[in-house]
């Protein structure tokens, strides 16, 4: 748990998701995704995304680290690593327990099997104290693999009486529960274009669109992880 005060601090490092388009170009893209594709050390996660984790100073996006830094200021680097999805990711913030100043996510998406167009979906919401995965109402904790079940959002920062308008749940976020969206406000969403980064406060609750009833059936792309 943070106490106020780191609270009160990370507050003010807070802005609205950004996508700087055009962050890395194709040849990057291929070289990124060669470098996956050629990987022994995938894992596969309980909850079903792969996912590879880059060793930090080993030069892989150092240019990319460079081109961040130009657009939201110093930052320290804590992880790197590519995901694998064939199943979109449910409400979640990118918290680490071992970094109390944790500052911006970046996603780059690097591939996209099928022909639609996924989005990455930000709400008004935040939570201060773990990283979690929201499945308000539920009784028995689902599976997880690293961030905790937040079964109720008493904890949850700005929450939203106003349910979300109905068009936006079925264009966006066919794949979540209604429960799970009950004090949630949909503060902005972003298409998933290869070469983008999108950046975004790690704390602020986001989830994937509902990108298989997209036509979507794989999307593979990098996170950057950075504290203050």
């Amino acid at each position: 748990m943070r106490t106020q005060e780191q609270i009160n601090y990370l507050k003010q490092t807070h802005s609205r998701p950004v996508q700087a388009m055009d962050l890395i170009d194709q040849d990057k893209v291929d070289f990124l995704l060669d470098y996956y594709y050629s990987s022994n050390d995938i894992v596969q996660k309980n909850t079903g995304p792969k996912s590879l984790h880059i060793k930090q100073g080993d030069g892989l996006v150092d240019d990319v680290i460079d081109k961040l830094k130009d657009l939201i200021g110093e930052f320290d680097v804590r992880a790197i690593q590519f995901f694998d999805v064939t199943s979109p990711h449910v409400l979640h913030n990118d918290d680490d327990s071992h970094y109390p100043n944790t500052y911006k996510a970046v996603t780059l998406p690097l591939y996209i099997e099928g022909e639609g167009v996924p989005k990455l979906v930000f709400f008004d919401q935040y939570y201060y104290h773990g990283p979690v995965k929201l499945f308000n109402g539920r009784k028995k904790d689902p599976e997880v693999f690293y961030n905790q079940p937040l079964t109720e959002y008493s904890k949850l920062e700005n929450v939203n009486t106003n349910p979300i308008p109905e068009y936006l749940k079925g264009k966006l976020l066919g794949h979540l529960k209604d429960k799970w969206l009950e004090g949630l406000s949909i503060q902005s969403y972003f298409p998933w274009i290869i070469g983008s980064g999108i950046i975004f406060d790690s704390l602020q609750i986001h989830c994937a669109s509902n990108f298989l009833a997209e036509g979507v059936t794989r999307k593979i792309g990098l996170s950057i992880f950075t504290q203050k």
